[in-house]
């Protein structure tokens, strides 16, 4: 559950923070601690909170995509060094999630379940879009937009050499701008809200998929295995190649 909008509000609350407290039931210390950070409470005791300050909440549920849970599998496979990892209590977290979905921890089963929950075209912020998805007209993009960027999908599978990639099967570029790095594409590129339809996923950059990475002619290119995770997400042609590559591991 995103508590962003909530943490905001407790900030904000007019209420002296011990009537807070005494309203949602809570110690003053418990309305401190989740005043902070309340991602860990029991939702009881986070509508009770919202309710002391007027609000309420809804609960629901999106596509997943948590870049540690590729950030494990990474990890578990050989890919990654744990140390290299920044929230190492989400990284453990994902760890057990992942042994207990994946028991004999084969390489390809723990990126396709991996995968399933790191989608980029699920991560929240990204983008879609349609027109040319040739490395060198979005890494020009990218490279012109000052912030750290790495390629992922079709560029990324076909560097390895090891699996034909279709032509038509679209490109991940990982950026810590999205929107700055759209807006020198829409010369060349247009949006639209369907990602199965687009052959370029402009998405949110997360620490932990430049890691591993490679740059080979001027191109910044997520590690092999960051690559076959975000290409199973993507799913469609490029998913089975991706399939077919890890499937030699």
């Amino acid at each position: 559950m995103d508590t962003t909008s909530l943490t905001a509000s407790l900030s904000k609350a007019t209420i002296a923070p011990t009537e807070l407290a005494r309203r949602a039931g809570v110690s003053r210390n418990t309305e401190w601690s989740l005043r902070r950070d309340p991602s860990r409470a029991k939702l009881g005791t986070l509508r009770e909170l919202a309710l002391a300050c007027g609000l309420d909440i809804r609960i629901a549920t999106v596509e997943a995509s948590d870049p540690y849970a590729a950030a494990a599998a990474r990890v578990m496979v050989g890919d990654l060094l744990a140390e290299n990892v920044e929230n190492q209590e989400q990284l453990t977290e994902w760890v057990a999630r992942l042994r207990r979905w994946a028991p004999d921890a084969e390489p390809l089963q723990l990126t396709k379940m991996a995968a399933e929950v790191s989608a980029p075209q699920s991560r929240a912020g990204a983008i879609f879009l349609i027109g040319r998805h040739d490395p060198d007209r979005l890494a020009s993009a990218a490279i012109a937009s000052e912030q750290p960027w790495s390629l992922s999908g079709a560029p990324a599978l076909d560097a390895l050499g090891i699996e034909p990639i279709s032509s038509a099967s679209p490109t991940v570029l990982w950026t810590s701008a999205p929107a700055i790095v759209m807006g020198m594409l829409l010369s060349t590129h247009r949006k639209t809200t369907v990602a199965s339809g687009a052959n370029v996923i402009v998405a949110p950059l997360h620490q932990t998929v430049l890691a591993g990475g490679a740059n080979l002619g001027g191109l910044e290119l997520v590690s092999p295995v960051q690559a076959v995770i975000d290409s199973l997400g993507v799913g469609g042609e490029l998913g089975v190649a991706a399939h077919n590559i890890a499937g030699r591991w």
